[in-house]
């Protein structure tokens, strides 16, 4: 205890912990505008449920259906021209930045992300607002953050900060942003980091239910168990989801791909998709903007059922659903239109370009799917069954696979139902679903993404931090330098006389040549010839080299089967020219480094 007292400062608990109530106010805040916002131009544009059932709307809605999202898309096409890298940064950005340190992340990539994602759900595309949520707290930390740049560490926390108070205004769920935050976006815990995150939640927490009175976005009625057979079937729900979410997954994978590949103008893609999704949605309005009212209404299908048609105002689809009370078959089928429909459908609109995430949509999908097998169960078996506990199973064994954040998604529930039966029958569709996902897909979408993009976090942050940190501090100038015309009698005295066993032929122009050994200039010495050859004639260019930017993971295994004093290093620029040499013991102190300091950022003064 002494000892964590020494290492961490009291002005730093202060800084942190001042720091992370000031993100909270400010992620809350932020989060409000961006969803009140959004909320008013879906309105105006008849694209919430709610609002397509006015008498307003009859005569503009199929037209502002099908011509909304197509002028949302010319909005994004205009932005993505303006984006590094063309494309809206999102949660694996934000993994990546706080896995690898570099957490401050710049002022125009973030707001020009924060306009697109915006415009995007506000439009109408099908895609998701949690996402985008995370996105925008993990900004606003990034921008407070600044104020404290003399300590880099403080960056990462602030990010995460952001990340957790984001979550927390949206669901109302401070217990499951402080986790997600953990989970997801740090991935370790410490007190170090735990305190300033939990802070930053319960601030958020406080703003939206005591300043902006918002209610729980996701609020579902009571649910109870109706049979101890259940239990089983909420593991094949787990086992059925899992199904669902690796079908979801490879859909936003397979289209970005599929995207890619379509010969035409970065702007020209996102108005086509919205011109695709506003006239499928002719048919299925229900897949227009991020569709929270629809998760709402199928997570309360049993009091839908029960005669509270309030929740499925405007929704389409939905009423028929209902309206099938003798005709299953025909319920199922459009249940699985809404789940499968969404899961290609929020696919196609990130793939083509518009912004926005994938967890609203998950959740959208999941509980499709979970109404979608308990209605099948319910005619399978004597009496009935409480849809609603599927729809949330369902939600869960879909989400938590698609995010990576397993425990989260449980918490979610349970701060959203405290309902600790429910808890419980989410676990066990949580672990079965995150089991099979985690063995045939990855850890989370979000981590398959970054591994496309050549980072892995399969095994943790260690190994892309290696990839990302080089060699160069590590490169000594000390070694022995030859010319090609040099005798070999000459190269073994200046070796003697440094005690070093390797020498570094080099051109008059720097340009590396290759390397002779001690044991060889010996040899020929001892040789009963009396010539003396020049070094040249002896170089061994089959030598491992390595250059100035070669990341220390790379120089790991580059010299993994090595016999040798030092590796030669060549400028990154050319591969031609000789800048230094580096033993083979300063490439395991790069390592030894590194992981320290990894390991210093995640518990060190905790």
């Amino acid at each position: 205890m002494t000892g964590w007292l020494k290492n961490y400062a009291p002005q730093l608990f202060l800084i942190s912990f001042g720091l992370a109530a000031f993100v909270g106010l400010m992620a809350s805040v932020a989060s409000e505008a961006f969803v009140t916002g959004i909320a008013w131009i879906n309105d105006r544009l008849f694209i919430a449920p709610h609002a397509r059932d006015t008498t307003d709307s009859a005569k503009l809605l199929p037209w502002l259906t099908v011509l909304a999202p197509v002028a949302g898309g010319l909005i994004v096409g205009g932005l993505l021209m303006l984006l590094r890298g063309n494309r809206p940064h999102g949660i694996p950005d934000v993994i990546f930045a706080s896995q690898t340190g570099s957490s401050k992340i710049p002022v125009r990539t973030g707001l020009l992300t924060t306009l697109t994602n915006f415009t995007s759900i506000s439009f109408g595309a099908s895609v998701g607002m949690y996402g985008p949520l995370a996105s925008l707290g993990a900004f606003v930390g990034s921008l407070l953050a600044k104020v404290t740049a003399d300590h880099r560490r403080l960056g990462v926390i602030a990010v995460a900060c952001g990340v957790s108070s984001a979550i927390s205004t949206a669901f109302n769920a401070p217990i499951a942003g402080v986790i997600f935050a953990h989970e997801v976006i740090l991935r370790h815990y410490s007190i170090r980091a735990f305190a300033p995150v939990t802070i930053s939640a319960y601030v958020s927490q406080v703003m939206a239910t005591e300043v902006f009175r918002r209610p729980r976005l996701l609020e579902v009625g009571e649910v109870s168990i109706q049979h101890a057979y259940e239990y089983g079937a909420f593991l094949l729900v787990g086992v059925a989801g899992a199904a669902v979410a690796l079908f979801y997954m490879h859909g936003v994978l397979l289209s970005a791909k599929l995207a890619g590949n379509l010969k035409l103008p970065l702007w020209a893609k996102p108005p086509l998709a919205g011109l695709a999704l506003g006239l499928i949605c002719l048919a299925v309005p229900e897949f227009l903007g991020a569709g929270l009212e629809t998760t709402k209404a199928t997570l309360n299908i049993e009091q839908v059922r029960s005669g509270n048609l309030q929740y499925i105002s405007g929704m389409t689809t939905m009423t028929s659903i209902i309206d099938a009370k003798e005709f299953v078959l025909k319920a199922l089928l459009l249940l699985a239109v809404l789940c499968l429909g969404k899961s290609v459908m929020t696919g196609f609109c990130l793939g083509m370009g518009f912004g926005g995430g994938v967890f609203s949509p998950a959740l959208f999908i999941g509980a499709t799917f979970g109404t979608l097998f308990g209605l099948a169960l319910e005619a399978m078996v004597p009496g009935s069954l409480n849809l609603s506990f599927y729809a949330i199973c369902g939600m869960g064994a879909v989400t938590s696979a698609v995010i990576g954040a397993p425990i989260s998604t449980i918490l979610v529930v349970f701060e959203l139902t405290e309902n600790y039966d429910l808890a419980k029958a989410v676990l066990i569709s949580v672990v079965f679903s995150n089991i099979i996902c985690s063995r045939l897909f990855g850890r989370s979408l979000f981590d398959v993404q970054l591994l496309a993009r050549g980072f892995d976090f399969s095994l943790g942050k260690d190994k892309v931090v290696l990839q990302q940190k080089t060699i160069r501090n590590y490169v000594i100038s000390d070694f022995v330098q030859v010319t090609p015309e040099t005798p070999c009698s000459q190269a073994l005295d200046r070796l003697l006389n440094a005690d070093q066993t390797e020498g570094y032929i080099v051109s008059e122009k720097n340009t590396y040549l290759g390397q002779i050994t001690l044991n060889e200039l010996l040899h020929i010495q001892r040789s009963p010839t009396k010539n003396d050859p020049v070094v040249g004639d002896l170089a061994q260019h089959e030598q491992i080299t390595l250059t100035d930017m070669t990341s220390i993971f790379a120089a790991m295994k580059k010299v993994e089967n090595f016999v040798g004093e030092s590796v030669p290093v060549v400028s990154a620029k050319d591969h031609l020219n000789l800048v230094g040499v580096i033993p083979e013991g300063n490439i395991f102190k790069a390592y030894s480094d590194a992981i320290g300091e990894i390991r210093q950022e995640e518990y060190g003064d905790s």
